[in-house]
């Protein structure tokens, strides 16, 4: 009987001890959430009701419109203007020079170089 007790008690011990938080092991994080925590305190804030996925979606929207604007190097200061814009305007639109020009501007293509190099 005593074998019995011992052998239960040492059963319920470790399934006990696998269901507690302190035996369980710790998750990775997401690389949204690793990347998330790696933003500056004050984006964070910006972004704090969001998942850390449409966190750092919003995060390349507006790296996005920073490029369409002309700008494909922002500073910290001119990226916190343009994501503040992007989070604090419902109606917010975008100055994109688009097709309206000739030639197309587009900062994933090089301008042309000038006439006294060709």
């Amino acid at each position: 009987m005593n074998r019995f007790a011992i052998a239960a008690l040492l059963f319920l011990a470790t399934s006990a001890w696998a269901q507690s938080p302190a035996g369980a092991v710790a998750q990775k994080p997401t690389p949204e959430e690793a990347a998330f925590a790696r933003l500056p305190a004050d984006i964070q804030q910006m972004l704090a009701g969001m998942t850390p996925a449409q966190a750092m979606q919003t995060i390349a929207q507006a790296g996005q419109q920073s490029i369409a604007l002309g700008n494909p190097q922002p500073t910290p200061e001119q990226f916190r203007g343009t994501l503040g814009a992007l989070l604090g305007s419902s109606a917010y639109v975008s100055a994109s020079a688009g097709g309206s020009t000739f030639p197309p501007l587009s900062p994933l293509v090089a301008p042309p170089p000038p006439p006294f190099l060709r």
